[in-house]
């Protein structure tokens, strides 16, 4: 299987997956990609809420929280169990290191059924490509930074996300193609789609 997980950075702009591959949502990423397989959410805000109520057809929904939700009546998603931690030892303040304690984060993907590594939501969408098997996953609209995301709004901190997905490197075969600076493979769009469906 190969998956492309899908933020809202401005680097997706645009972007329409290529047939055969699995689209992982993530976020307000559902509201404007026209195709998607999955929808993956770690982040408990209202926005959020109302998109695991309010489901598109055909597409399977999933998040990962401290506790399961109660949806309305006929609406189902996939619960998976938030794992937070605590990775770096005194920090400097406001460093990436410092943030990723701050909010929680859990180096690694989880291989335990049922489990997902919090941190950020588009992190976890590569942990639940490593649960639904995928053996190449694309990152698309991953930016980490300040721009406003697509479909409006503004993310928080993101300065830790590059040591996530670096701490994913040799768990999965995955690339970047979009604005983060990591050491994560990186990739234009076009040679990245060429990558994941070769």
């Amino acid at each position: 299987m190969r998956a492309v997980v899908v933020g809202s950075g401005q680097s997706a702009k645009g972007f329409i997956p290529p047939a055969g591959v699995v689209v992982i949502a993530v976020n307000g990423a559902i509201d404007w990609l026209v195709r998607a397989n999955h929808f993956f959410t770690l982040d408990p805000s209202a926005e959020n809420l109302h998109r695991l109520n309010h489901q598109r057809i055909g597409v399977q929904y999933h998040y990962a929280y401290s506790q399961l939700l109660n949806l309305r009546p006929g609406v189902h998603a996939e619960y998976y169990q938030r794992i937070t931690g605590k990775p770096f030892e005194n920090p400097v303040s406001n460093s990436p290191q410092w943030w990723a304690n701050r909010l929680g984060c859990k180096l690694g993907l989880s291989k335990r059924v049922g489990q997902i590594h919090t941190g950020n939501s588009a992190w976890g969408a590569l942990g639940l490509a490593l649960h639904l098997g995928a053996e190449k996953v694309a990152l698309v609209g991953v930016d980490a930074n300040a721009s406003p995301r697509i479909g409006g709004g503004y993310s928080r901190e993101l300065c830790h996300l590059p040591l996530l997905f670096e701490s994913a490197i040799g768990q999965i075969n995955f690339i970047n193609c979009g604005a983060m600076q990591s050491a994560v493979p990186t990739k234009n769009l076009r040679d990245g789609m060429e990558w994941l469906c070769n």
